[in-house]
């Protein structure tokens, strides 16, 4: 089970505290994988995860276009971002993003260290203004940050998509069986009471059922409500996606393409980073804080404990699962050649690809059998309803 902690820590050397928030299979695991990376921590809080966490996300990716937009149009960064906060407050948000970040800008921050003190600011997104602080072009940092969030918000769209029509088919048979056993149903219940004699298998148990919904039509739609109201509850909460990921991660070819969809995203974050000047090192720091699931983070802080240690990249991304033999030897050529930049892209891309494959392949395969199991479960109800009428037949005659 992954939970959410709030971190504050810093490395040493370093001036200012650093608070975010941080996932883990639990707070042992968090401090030890903190640990491993050269990060001295100070608190460590649990917290519930934030449910807006989709839009928020969005929401930082729509100011990074603005933004960037802004500043390629010749503003600075103080002037872009007084803009967009002037429009915000035109448009009834008086304590939008942009207010929040023009009021620190103003107290002397840099943006970077302005966002790392907005608790939803993805990680990369901070780590990808600060490289363009480094390099003076700041513009292209936020053009970077968008490719990282296009490449996971197109996976993500892709895994939603596929799961709009099995959801419409399931909800369609599961509303139709219901209205079959508590409108349909208590209506033959009373033609059946006329029925005489003994009955038996299928046409009896049906029989039954229909005069107890009859009967008992409050307490049936009683049930039923609540059921669908925990379901609810449940799909809204997040229960639902935590016991799902559970579930596929339990299933080996389905881990296997769960991690092409962590791996897709650490890669693509760790090119950002390299693009952007950061050291190996601290790139694979950041790449770790890319919502990684708690144990693709802990094989990534086992892969950075071997590079701190003087061991050879290749070797260490293999060693800890995250590549395989054509990931191993594309960054093992980065290393002779130096250009990790592009070689994690490529292996991003690689990976990206594999599971959009993965999707619509199981999409393929799901949709029909689907289809056939709603059919025989609304085709089961339908016929096990007229069995008695047919029993009722052979009687007469």
């Amino acid at each position: 089970m992954t939970l959410f902690f709030h971190v504050r820590c810093m490395r040493l050397g370093d001036t200012q505290v650093s608070e975010q928030t941080m996932a883990a299979s639990s707070e042992t695991a968090l401090r030890q994988t903190l640990a491993s990376q050269g990060w001295t921590v100070l608190s460590v809080k649990a917290v519930k995860p934030v449910a807006a966490a989709p839009s928020a996300r969005s929401q930082f990716a729509l100011f990074c276009r603005e933004l960037s937009t802004l500043i390629q149009a010749g503003m600075s960064v103080v002037e872009a971002v007084d803009t967009l906060s002037a429009r915000e407050r035109l448009s009834g948000r008086a304590n939008g993003l942009a207010a929040e970040l023009l009021e620190r800008l103003q107290h002397g921050m840099s943006l970077s260290n302005a966002l790392e003190q907005l608790p939803q600011a993805p990680a990369v997104l901070v780590a990808a203004v600060r490289a363009g602080e480094r390099t003076s072009d700041l513009a292209q940092s936020l053009s970077d940050y968008l490719k990282f969030d296009t490449l996971v918000e197109q996976l993500r769209r892709k895994v939603i998509s596929a799961s709009i029509y099995p959801a419409l088919v399931t909800s369609l048979g599961v509303g139709i069986s219901l209205f079959l056993l508590l409108v349909v149903m208590p209506n033959f219940a009373r033609m059946y009471t006329n029925l005489r004699g003994g009955s038996s298998g299928a046409t009896a148990g049906m029989m039954a059922l229909s005069q107890w919904v009859a009967q008992h039509q409050i307490v049936t739609f009683s049930g039923v409500a609540f059921v669908v109201a925990c379901i609810a509850w449940w799909v809204w909460r997040g229960a639902a996606r935590r016991h799902g990921l559970a579930l596929a991660s339990r299933i080996p070819w389905m881990r296997r393409r769960m991690d092409d969809f962590q791996l897709a995203m650490m890669y693509q974050a760790l090119a950002l980073m390299l693009r952007g000047g950061y050291p190996m090192t601290e790139a694979l720091v950041v790449a770790s804080r890319s919502a990684l699931q708690a144990r693709t983070a802990t094989a990534l802080a086992q892969a950075l404990a071997r590079i701190e240690q003087g061991g050879a990249v290749a070797p260490s991304l293999a060693g800890a699962g995250l590549c395989d033999e054509v990931g191993r030897r594309l960054m093992a050529a980065a290393e002779r050649n130096g250009d990790f930049y592009l070689a994690a892209d490529v292996v991003s891309r690689m990976h990206g690809e594999r599971f959009e494959l993965f999707v619509e392949r199981l999409t393929r395969v799901v949709e029909p059998v689907l289809l056939m199991l709603v059919a025989l479960m609304v085709g089961s109800i339908v016929v096990m309803m007229y069995l008695p009428v047919f029993d009722m037949a052979t009687r007469l005659g």
